[in-house]
């Protein structure tokens, strides 16, 4: 597959940086369903390095984790044992129809066309199935996230400006035409980082890794940091959105 992801370049960053998701909202997804995720047949869109695919096998799920790109995949496939890797896109997903209970997509559903994408997960979708979206996004409103952000908006495209909201929260995540109720879900929580795993987050979301002057910008926000938080740890707050929609019954 010769099409390139904006992140091939750091996947390495990704694994080594990206925060998982809270455990509730793995709760919450059972709760939709109606029934534990063991045993569950999964497919887990957009899945990048394999955070969510692990999650949702540690709790028995079946996953198949579809991916585009290859950098990306093979982080996987070296840290997600038990997790099935398929290289491919969420808009023609080469998996057969209803072979899944659940379709997921952490983290990667607003890079993807719903009027593409959303047939392809009705079609590989189990009637009583569920698919579900989710982003983590940064909080910032104390001090240094704030001066973070400031910097970062300085920095990045003009199409980047916004890093401390959720791609989407007005019902239209599944485009404006779908024709099925969706349930929103929120979470707030933390993790206490070391300096470096910090920055291997941050250099791993897009509009930093686009920076023409990355790597100046990485060694800038080290020093400052360092400054910030002598101990040399982090503590990272997020709130995590999330959307649900359940297919009919047959």
């Amino acid at each position: 597959m010769a099409e390139r992801s904006k992140f091939d370049t750091v996947a390495a960053n990704y694994a080594a940086g990206r925060p998982d998701y809270p455990a509730e909202l793995y709760d919450t997804l059972a709760n939709v369903l109606g029934r534990p995720l063991a045993g569950l047949d999964v497919v887990d869109l957009g899945a990048g390095t394999g955070i969510a695919s692990r999650q949702l096998a540690e709790r028995g799920a079946r996953v198949t984790a579809v991916e585009l790109s290859g950098p990306m995949i093979g982080q996987l496939a070296a840290t997600s044992p038990g997790v099935r890797p398929v290289r491919g896109s969420a808009t023609a997903i080469p998996l057969r129809d209803d072979c899944a209970d659940l379709v997921t997509s952490a983290q990667a559903w607003h890079w993807m066309d719903p009027a593409l994408a959303v047939p392809e997960f009705r079609r590989v979708l189990r009637p009583g199935g569920a698919f579900a979206a989710w982003w983590n996004y940064t909080q910032r409103d104390s001090a240094w996230e704030v001066e973070q952000e400031e910097r970062i908006n300085a920095a990045a495209e003009p199409g980047w400006r916004q890093v401390s909201a959720p791609f989407a929260q007005d019902g239209k995540e599944l485009g404006p035409d779908f024709d099925l109720p969706v349930t929103a879900h929120a979470f707030a929580w933390e993790r206490t980082v070391s300096l470096d795993t910090h920055l291997d987050n941050l250099v791993s979301k897009s509009y930093v890794a686009a920076l023409s002057n990355r790597d100046e910008f990485l060694a800038t926000e080290r020093a400052i940091l360092s400054e910030q938080f002598p101990d040399g740890h982090v503590t990272e707050r997020f709130g995590t959105h999330m959307v649900t929609v359940v297919l009919p019954s047959a």
